[in-house]
C-alpha cells in the first residue's frame, strides 16, 4: 500500500497521466499501464480465456486504472495496454513496490500520493502484482512444458523392468506433479502447494538417479565367471549379456534426468529465488559430467572381462573376436550414457534459453468503457 507522506490526501485532484508504472525503480518498473492509440494491435491480440483464474485477478488489479489514466467526467471507449517485464518478475521476491505516473514526454510527473490510496491498493500490492506478472509470463512456457511432459510420458511407458516400484512411482509421481503443475497455470495460477512439492520431486529423483548410478557402476565392476571346461563361448554370451542388460540402467537413468530438467524449468517460472535455480541449473549440468566419468569404469570393466578369454581349446582368431564382441557391446553402453550426457545438457540449455527468450516484456491490452474494463487480450512483443 503507497502511503502518503503529505497531510491532506483529499485536497489533491488527480489530473491526466500518460502512463503509470509500478516497481522499484520508475526507470525499469516490473509493471506499466498506459493508453493505446493503436487500435490495429487491439484487433490483432489474442483474447484470453474468459474462464481464467488470472483474468479474474488481473481484471481485479487493473480496476484502478481508468480513474486514474482518465479525465474525471471523461466516458465513452478508450484502449489501454499493459507491459509486464518477465525479467524482473521472475526474479523478484515482492517484497514491495511504489508507483509513479509519467507524462507524455516520458518524465516522472507525480508519485503515487496524487491518488486515492483505496484505488491504488490493489496494484501496488506487491504479492498480487507480481503473482499475477508472473503467471502471465509462465503461460508463455506451456506449449514447452506439453512436449517435454509427452516426451517422458513415452519414456514412463517404456521403462525398463529393472526400474524398481519404488522408484518407479518416484519418476511417475514427479510426472504426475509437473501435468498438475502445467494445469493450474493454464487456468491462471502458480499454486504453491505445487512449489513446494517440487522441493520433495527433486530430492527423491535425486535418490533416485544416486541409486541407479552407483547400481550401475556396481554391475559393472561384477566379474564374469567362467565356468566352462572347455572352450569361451558361454563367457562371451555372459559378457556381452551384462553390457546390454545395463543399457536398461542408462535409459532409466537419461528418463530420471529428464524428468529432473523438466522439473527444474517449471520450478524456474516462479517467481523470486535466484540462486537456488542458478545451483539447481549447475549441479544438473555436472551431473551430465559425471556420465561422461563413467565411461572409463565402463571401458576398464570391459577389458578386465577380456582378460578371462584364454583357452587352449579356441584359436586365438577366435578369441580376439569375441573379445571385440564384448567391447562393442561395452561400448554401445558407453553410447548410450553419453547420449544421455547430451540430452540432460541440451534440455537445460534449451530451458533456460527459452526462460530468456520468454522474459521479454509481456503485452496485454484491453479496452475501457465507462470505467469499466473489457476483454484482456495478449498480443505479440
Amino acid at each position: 500500500m503507497i502511503q502518503d507522506s503529505h497531510s491532506n490526501l483529499a485536497e489533491a485532484k488527480p489530473s491526466l497521466t500518460h502512463t503509470i508504472v509500478l516497481g522499484d525503480d520508475a526507470l525499469r518498473p516490473g509493471v506499466r499501464v498506459a493508453p493505446l492509440s493503436d487500435e490495429e494491435r487491439y484487433r490483432a491480440a489474442k483474447p484470453m480465456p474468459v474462464d481464467s483464474m488470472l483474468t479474474s485477478r488481473l481484471s481485479t488489479s487493473l480496476q484502478a486504472v481508468p480513474s486514474l489514466l482518465v479525465e474525471e467526467g471523461h466516458r465513452g471507449k478508450r484502449l489501454m495496454e499493459v507491459v509486464i517485464d518477465g525479467e524482473l518478475v521472475r526474479a523478484k521476491d515482492g517484497v514491495g513496490l511504489r508507483a509513479w505516473t509519467v507524462d507524455t514526454n516520458g518524465k516522472i510527473s507525480e508519485h503515487a500520493k496524487l491518488f486515492e490510496a483505496d484505488k491504488l491498493q490493489s496494484m501496488v500490492n506487491a504479492a498480487a502484482v507480481w503473482q499475477v506478472a508472473s503467471v502471465v509470463v509462465a503461460q508463455k512456457h506451456l506449449a514447452d512444458i506439453s512436449a517435454k511432459l509427452d516426451e517422458i510420458r513415452k519414456g514412463v511407458q517404456d521403462v525398463s523392468d529393472f526400474l524398481n516400484e519404488e522408484r518407479r512411482a518416484k519418476v511417475t509421481g514427479t510426472y504426475e506433479y509437473l501435468a498438475q503443475a502445467a494445469s493450474t497455470i493454464s487456468k491462471g495460477e502458480l499454486s504453491s502447494a505445487i512449489r513446494t512439492e517440487l522441493e520433495s520431486c527433486d530430492r527423491e529423483l535425486t535418490q533416485v538417479q544416486h541409486h541407479l548410478q552407483q547400481e550401475l557402476l556396481r554391475r559393472c565392476d561384477e566379474p564374469i565367471e567362467h565356468k566352462e571346461w572347455f572352450g569361451t563361448e558361454d563367457l562371451q554370451k555372459d559378457a556381452v549379456t551384462k553390457y546390454e542388460r545395463l543399457k536398461d540402467l542408462a535409459r532409466d537413468l537419461r528418463l530420471t534426468l529428464k524428468t529432473r530438467a523438466l522439473a527444474w524449468y517449471v520450478m524456474s517460472l516462479y517467481p523470486g529465488e535466484p540462486a537456488l535455480k542458478q545451483a539447481r541449473m549447475e549441479r544438473l549440468l555436472h551431473t551430465a559430467e559425471e556420465f561422461e566419468a563413467h565411461l572409463r569404469t565402463i571401458d576398464a570393466s570391459a577389458e578386465r572381462d577380456c582378460q578371462n578369454f584364454s583357452s587352449l581349446w579356441n584359436r586365438s582368431t577366435t578369441l580376439e573376436i569375441r573379445k571385440t564382441e564384448v567391447r562393442e557391446a561395452a561400448q554401445a553402453l558407453s553410447a548410450d550414457l553419453v547420449a544421455g550426457a547430451h540430452e540432460t545438457k541440451k534440455d537445460v540449455q534449451a530451458s533456460e534459453a527459452l526462460l530468456l527468450t520468454h522474459d521479454a516484456p509481456t503485452y496485454l491490452v484491453f479496452e475501457v468503457e465507462d470505467g469499466r474494463i473489457g476483454e484482456l487480450r495478449m498480443c505479440a512483443s
